[in-house]
Formats: structure tokens, C-alpha cells, sequence
């Protein structure tokens, strides 16, 4: 359902750009000026930025595309980015970090978290092999970091790690995970949201814990629907000053 909706929005857009407000001084809106740091062109460098960016302590902006990138048969309109903007003098410098395949390493990726390790984290709300939408799969969640070896390459891809593939075998663990941010406790757990899937396909609320060799999901608790409940969380969690989400 989420990727289905991804691509019927998507085709609206032809180009779509980054761009930041400057305050010149404390003045009403007139007082601010607009750069534009990246026009996307739909093509290699992807397509449709529905997320928003995250920033490193270097300066750097980290977002994806949902679209453009690598084409497949899997992905007509590409299958999505992930992208840095470097700042350099005046501009920005933009390169793409990875393109998705649309199999085993997912697509239409979300918006991104940097963790405690300072990799890259987000999820695709398709790929990850088999059923679900257009055969892709149900959706991953994934981890990107800087190639391990040196690269002499002007713009070197980095390494994607899937931490998790949610099964289309069994949807109780819920599928198509939302495309806003996750979040990690002081523990390394990681919380987020899926779109569909759980015992009522209303989506869930999920953890990821760090196990021997890879990650365990848990749901925390699964959409009911109406009248006493939600459907679809399209949007992720956040903790409260006592921890709850």
C-alpha cells in the first residue's frame, strides 16, 4: 500500500529542489534570502526528496530520494538515493552515497538517522525480496557507512548493511515501515513504524535489538483500527522526558 501511493505521487513531480533560508536580521520574511543547493534532475542523482536531512557535526547534510537513482525492472522510476551535500566556500558539493537496487537492498528509502556509531540509518518502505508490493518485498531496515578501503574516486559508494527484512511470509511483524525517522535508546534498541502488516494490518510499532550476529524485532503493540485505535502510522515515535513512546 505505502510504495503503491509512493509512486502514484511521485510521477507528479518532474524536479524538485534543496534549498535553505538565511536570517539576514530578526525581520519579518522579507528579510531572508533563499539559496538553492541542489536541483535534482530525476535522473542518477535522484528524484522525489520527500524526506528531510540530517546533519553531521561536520556540517555535512545527509538526505534520500525516493525515486531516480538505479532503474530496474522493479523500479521503472528508479529505485531511490541516498545523498550527501558538502559544504564547500560559498556552495555545496552534492553526491550521491548509494543507489537501491530494489532487491535485497530495498527501495523508496526514508528519512535518514545518524547513530551512535555515526553510520547512516533509515528504512525502505519496499525491497528486501519477494511478495508484497510489486514482488519487491516488504521493506528493510538498513545501515550505510564509508567504504572500508580506500577510495580514489571523486564520489566512492558506501557499504549498506541490512539489519532487518520484514517477511512477507508472516505480517504480524509488520510491512512497509514508515518513511519518517527511527529512533535509538541508550541501549542501541532502535523504534519505528510500519505502514501495514500485525495482527490486523493496521501496521505496528516495532524494536530492533542487537543480537548475536544480527537483529531481533519485537512488536510493541499493533494498530486495531477504529474506533478505539489508528491505522497506518506514516510517521515514526519519539521518547518522553520518562521514556515512553
Amino acid at each position: 500500500m505505502p510504495s503503491l501511493y509512493r509512486y502514484s505521487r511521485s510521477l507528479l513531480l518532474s524536479a524538485v529542489v534543496l534549498f535553505e533560508l538565511t536570517l539576514i536580521a530578526p525581520l519579518p520574511a522579507s528579510g531572508q534570502t533563499l539559496q538553492v543547493l541542489h536541483y535534482f534532475t530525476a535522473g542518477s542523482d535522484g528524484s522525489a526528496p520527500y524526506a528531510g536531512l540530517v546533519r553531521d557535526r561536520g556540517g555535512n547534510l545527509y538526505g534520500t530520494t525516493e525515486l531516480g537513482g538505479r532503474i530496474t525492472s522493479n523500479c521503472p522510476g528508479g529505485c531511490g538515493t541516498v545523498f550527501r551535500l558538502k559544504p564547500q566556500g560559498s556552495g555545496w558539493i552534492y553526491s550521491v552515497l548509494y543507489r537501491f537496487q530494489g532487491g535485497a537492498d530495498g527501495s523508496g528509502p526514508g528519512t535518514l538517522v545518524i547513530g551512535p556509531d555515526g553510520s547512516l540509518y533509515g528504512t525502505t518502505g519496499a525491497g528486501g525480496g519477494g511478495g508484497c508490493i510489486d514482488s519487491e518485498g516488504c521493506g528493510t531496515v538498513f545501515k550505510l557507512r564509508p567504504p572500508g578501503t580506500f577510495c580514489a574516486a571523486v564520489s566512492c559508494p558506501w557499504e549498506e548493511t541490512i539489519l532487518y527484512v520484514f517477511p512477507n511470509q508472516d505480517q504480524r511483524n509488520g510491512q512497509s515501515p514508515a518513511s519518517q525517522q527511527l529512533i535509538f535508546d541508550r541501549s542501541g534498541n532502535i523504534y519505528g513504524t510500519t505502514a501495514s502488516g500485525g495482527s490486523n494490518d493496521f501496521g505496528v510499532v516495532f524494536e530492533l535489538s542487537p543480537s548475536t550476529g544480527g537483529w531481533t524485532e519485537q512488536v510493541l503493540h499493533n494498530f486495531a483500527g477504529p474506533p478505539d485505535d489508528g491505522i497506518s502510522p506514516w510517521s515514526g515515535v519519539i521518547f518522553d522526558s520518562s521514556g515512553n513512546l
